[in-house]
């Protein structure tokens, strides 16, 4: 009897081995995740809001129930930001103001979540205007700079309750030269590269060679957060996931600081993708591996997926001029959908250690950011889209993979 038991047993154990392996639609984005991390831009208020406002306990909801980590977006000037909204008279004078900010870490902290902060620096158009219409020197630029990354991290004691600080982003020009903005008042211009430039220390010759020189703030935003965290480093920009020029100026970068003993353990690929693009999976996998190979990890970091409907010169489309018909939407959606699988399973094949959307629900974004684009993975009711299974099987399978 106690055989026939045994043998029960066994058998019960291989069967829900195998059960446990199948494919479940029902589960959530974390359960198969693995090692890594999934995580979603989140907000104090407005259509992001986990704190506050009307859909905050929904999305609190679905947040606690998918992922493994959260993006509090914090901007200079922009969601309540840490700036002053009034030129300080005095350098002595400025203060910044990381309440909302705070409040944003302490949530993750209580629900023991995986916290990546965006961002601290930026070009000008995320800076009170007044910024980038006065004329500071090196020197003044380098004090404001320091005290503003001591204030952020000491607050609230945040050097040790984020994960990762995402300190940097998009200082590569528009296009995809990789070359660097250059300094002025205009909102796309870089006020920081008044700071200076140094010499290339990259050992890149010929065609991966893209910049002679390297701003200097960038090493210094490194240094300044590295002497105060022991938080993971990142620097971000858009238009370099699939390699090119542009991510060259990026590998350049930061092969730069490494030979230069700089601190720097991440770059996030921002990911915002279209329909209508052929998007080649290889190369990113190629442009993967070449950045872990520097010694960074590698992050997915503003992932959506709507149309394509940018232009030159700021002659943008609307969504009425490509969608006309159910027949259109249901077109992009099956694209959509085959665009979120293929970049996450290649991402997760690659070793790519964190992966963040950029909110995960189709209403009208905060600011506009892809209005009416349809670019998430579920509906303004909450609903599941074939973008969120997309997502969740391409987690499966990559997890697969590696068994």
């Amino acid at each position: 009897m106690k055989k026939i038991n045994l043998i029960i047993i066994i058998c019960l154990q291989f069967i829900f081995k195998i059960e446990s392996q199948n494919y479940n639609p029902d589960l959530f984005l974390k359960d198969y995740s693995g090692d890594m991390i999934i995580t979603t831009q989140v907000k104090a208020e407005r259509n992001k809001a986990i704190l506050r406002g009307t859909e905050a306990k929904k999305n609190r909801d679905f947040v606690l129930e998918n992922y493994s980590g959260i993006q509090p977006s914090i901007y200079p000037a922009w969601d309540e930001g840490f700036w002053p909204k009034k030129k300080p008279e005095l350098l002595k004078d400025f203060n910044f103001d990381t309440k909302f900010f705070d409040e944003l870490v302490n949530w993750g902290v209580e629900n023991e979540f995986h916290i990546m902060h965006h961002c601290l620096i930026f070009p000008n158009k995320y800076f009170p205007k007044w910024f980038s219409k006065t004329n500071y020197s090196a020197n003044e630029l380098e004090y404001i700079l320091e005290k503003f990354i001591v204030e952020v991290l000491n607050s609230n004691d945040n050097k040790n309750k984020v994960d990762v600080f995402n300190v940097i982003n998009e200082i590569f020009a528009m296009g995809r030269s990789g070359k660097y903005r250059v300094s002025g008042n205009e909102k796309e211009d870089c006020k920081w590269m008044d700071m200076g430039f140094e010499k290339d220390n990259s050992g890149l010759v010929g065609e991966q060679n893209i910049n002679s020189e390297h701003p200097i703030f960038v090493r210094r935003v490194f240094e300044i957060a590295s002497e105060l965290t022991d938080a993971k480093l990142e620097i971000r920009d858009f238009n370099i996931a699939f390699g090119g020029k542009k991510a060259d100026g990026l590998y350049q970068l930061v092969k730069h600081l490494k030979n230069s003993g700089v601190r720097i353990d991440a770059v996030g690929f921002q990911c915002h993708l279209n329909v209508g693009i052929n998007y080649d999976y290889e190369k990113l996998r190629k442009n993967i591996k070449r950045f872990t190979e520097l010694g960074v990890e590698v992050y997915i970091t503003e992932l959506d997926v709507g149309l394509n409907l940018w232009g030159q010169g700021g002659n943008h489309k609307r969504v009425s001029d490509v969608i006309k018909s159910q027949s259109d939407w249901n077109n992009f959606f099956e694209e959509q959908n085959k665009i979120y699988y293929n970049l996450v399973k290649t991402a997760k094949e690659s070793g790519v250690k964190l992966i963040s959307d950029w909110g995960f629900r189709d209403d009208i974004p905060y600011g506009g950011w892809r209005k009416d684009q349809k670019a998430w993975m579920v509906n303004k009711d909450y609903s599941r889209k074939g973008a969120y299974y997309a997502v969740l099987k391409a987690l499966y399978d990559a997890e697969q993979t590696k068994k």
